[in-house]
């Protein structure tokens, strides 16, 4: 009887050690994340959540709204182009040269012949906007240094009516010529420009009389 009771007590001790041996460990607790500190939180004003990259936005590639297109810049004398060069690299530009012939640069213009001095044409800059004319740029280009362009046309039609204009306002002083009549002249094809360079370029209008900027096809 003895033996018998001690198999079964065998036999209960190699099924308690079984059970205990396959009874899976409790992992200790763990964190989801690491404890937040609250003083590495920071609260974002509106201008710096939108300056934040939108969702599937790209950094470096150009917003919406900046508008890239192709222009061509001129006419330019052989002086002319190598400033003008000079002032697209200064902005990374690269741009093309194509040759003008002389019709095709030809322009018109309306203008006030050169003045005795730089303060005399900037008088004169006054005195036409208290006549009611705001656009005007004093030119520093020789030979019509202190001179002050009105308008530049490539129909000549529209010079004439500009000219009719300002004699009716007082300026007596305005006349009407031919710009761009030498040969040799060229214009600048820049691609990839946008419009914000392109008011840049605009704002050189003074430093060439019988230039223009204009949006062109690209190709």
């Amino acid at each position: 009887m003895k033996w018998v009771l001690g198999s079964l007590l065998l036999l209960n001790i190699a099924l308690w050690a079984g059970f205990s041996l396959f009874q899976p460990q409790q992992a200790p607790n763990q964190h989801l994340h690491e404890p937040l500190s609250a003083e590495q939180i920071k609260l974002l004003t509106p201008e710096e959540v939108e300056a934040l990259p939108k969702t599937g936005e790209v950094p470096g590639t150009p917003k919406p709204d900046e508008v890239y297109a192709c222009y061509e810049w001129g006419s330019f004398s052989a002086d002319g182009l190598q400033r003008a060069q000079a002032i697209l690299n200064q902005h990374s530009l690269v741009a093309t040269v194509q040759q003008k012939t002389t019709q095709e640069a030809l322009r018109y213009w309306v203008y006030i012949p050169p003045l005795p001095s730089l303060q005399a044409a900037q008088d004169k800059v006054t005195e036409l906007k208290a006549l009611g004319v705001d656009v005007s740029f004093i030119i520093q280009e020789v030979p019509w240094r202190n001179a002050i362009s009105l308008g530049v046309f490539k129909d000549e039609r529209l010079a004439t009516k500009l000219l009719e204009q300002l004699q009716s306002r007082g300026v007596q002083s305005a006349q009407k010529g031919v710009r761009n009549q030498e040969k040799g002249r060229v214009s600048l094809i820049i691609n990839d420009m946008s419009a914000e360079m392109a008011i840049e370029l605009n704002k050189q209008g003074a430093s060439f009389p019988g230039s223009e900027l204009k949006q062109v096809i690209c190709q």
